[in-house]
């Protein structure tokens, strides 16, 4: 895999540092929840983000696109020879910046428009996975694009 440097746990969670700052500096004061989901295969993206204000009601946001391609770095760096990356993360930050992120290395994510086969040949391409780590999902989205 070229292109993506390796970020070991201590330069992830600095990233993910970052990332918090920045979407805490663009939040609307009296904000009580950030909540994003992360789905990625290939180029296609898929977004989710909701914010808890002050009325305890999640509204629809938009975050800066700078942290959202922070995001793409945090995926890249944490490529595993063989395993791939992540497929999705739910990433979540508590006033002031106190954040957790879960990823999913496995499961298909909630996508809201199903990749087309030719996002797997590329995810293939630029986190390529050994036979056992691929998911069936996966494996066939492989299966597709192949023709």
């Amino acid at each position: 895999m070229a292109g993506w440097p390796q970020l070991d746990p201590v330069q992830q969670n600095d990233l993910l540092d970052e990332i918090t700052g920045m979407m805490v500096a663009a939040l609307a004061p009296g904000w009580h929840e950030l909540m994003i989901d992360y789905r990625v295969v290939g180029r296609n993206i898929d977004i989710a983000v909701g914010v808890l204000g002050h009325n305890n009601e999640f509204t629809l946001w938009d975050p800066p696109v700078e942290a959202l391609r922070e995001f793409q770095r945090l995926r890249g760096g944490m490529y595993r020879q063989d395993e791939g990356t992540w497929f999705s993360a739910r990433y979540r930050v508590l006033p002031p910046s106190r954040y957790s992120i879960q990823y999913n290395w496995r499961n298909q994510p909630d996508f809201e428009s199903f990749p087309p086969p030719a996002e797997f040949a590329l995810e293939q391409e630029r986190f390529p996975r050994a036979e056992a780590y691929m998911p069936d999902w996966y494996r066939s989205g492989l299966a597709a694009a192949a023709g």
